[in-house]
């Protein structure tokens, strides 16, 4: 199920409410970004797929977004 691989993405439940959502939301992309993984000392293979990790990561809020109405 789409909806239930976004939430486990974003590491929520689909009954939570709209902050928690968008704070793990958040929480997410600020954890794969690849500024902050260079930041870390991620090898050049592991920032090349942050932003494959960033699209994952903003598909499924979209998928959340629309499934409960947020704007």
């Amino acid at each position: 199920d789409l909806l239930a691989e976004a939430a486990a993405l974003l590491q929520v439940s689909l009954d939570d409410d709209e902050a928690s959502i968008r704070r793990a939301y958040r929480r997410q992309l600020s954890r794969h970004h690849p500024d902050k993984l260079q930041q870390q000392g991620a090898s050049a293979e592991q920032v090349a797929g942050a932003g494959e990790r960033i699209r994952a990561i903003q598909e499924a809020w979209e998928r959340l977004r629309r499934y409960r109405g947020f704007r």
